[in-house]
């Protein structure tokens, strides 16, 4: 299992599970508790100090070809603010690969799915909350990613954009893209999710892992 420890301190311990294409993973627990964590070491954010992440038979140490296997969507709002919404996802195209006409396509159907086409034009820096919220989540499916993470991708966010953003989970899951999502949200994590863990002190709760029908 996934082990990460801070200044000595165990934040993730034996943390073990397997998601298949087309399933949402949900992944609940107090704060603290280990959940912005694991996401960030499934993104190769952080590194774990032990354990195996692999995705698609792609191991998380091959670099740059796990990375742009995945979408990960994180709780701030990982954006240029002087830029429009359509140059960051143009940039984030690049980083995955893609130019030119493909590019463009590739931004404009995340924009589309995430409901942004709208202020593609805009700054982010002049975007409101559920805007940026929607841009940050376009960025993330940009170039139909085989594994999305998300964390927390409805915190603080009105309604109409927390539907938004749970349909276009929904579409990923029917893409057969393999997504874990963070959430706090029982009525969202209900609506969305496949199955749901609980994360207690870097540990998957006993009995914590179920199936939602």
């Amino acid at each position: 299992g996934l082990e990460k420890a801070y200044k000595r301190e165990p934040v993730l311990r034996g943390v073990s599970f397997c998601v298949e294409p087309g399933n949402v993973l949900g992944v609940c627990g107090n704060n603290g508790a280990g959940k912005t964590t694991l996401v960030s070491v499934l993104a190769s954010v952080l590194p774990a100090d032990a354990g195996r992440i692999s995705l698609m038979g792609v191991p998380v140490e091959a670099g740059v070809p796990y990375r742009r296997m995945i979408g990960y969507v994180p709780q701030g709002i990982a954006l240029a603010p002087r830029l429009t919404v359509r140059q960051n996802l143009l940039f984030w195209a690049s980083v995955q690969g893609l130019h030119g006409s493909e590019a463009r396509e590739a931004a404009a159907e995340a924009a589309r799915l995430s409901g942004s086409s709208a202020f593609l034009e805009k700054q982010v820096a002049r975007l409101s909350g559920g805007m940026a919220r929607r841009a940050n989540l376009a960025a993330g499916i940009l170039g139909r990613p085989q594994l999305l993470l998300l964390d927390e991708p409805t915190a603080g966010i009105d309604e109409q954009t927390r539907d938004v953003i749970l349909e276009a989970v929904r579409v990923q899951r029917n893409r057969g893209t393999i997504v874990v999502m963070v959430n706090h949200y029982a009525n969202e994590m209900a609506a969305v999710c496949d199955r749901i863990i609980t994360l207690r002190d870097g540990v998957v709760g006993e009995g914590m892992a179920s199936r939602v029908t």
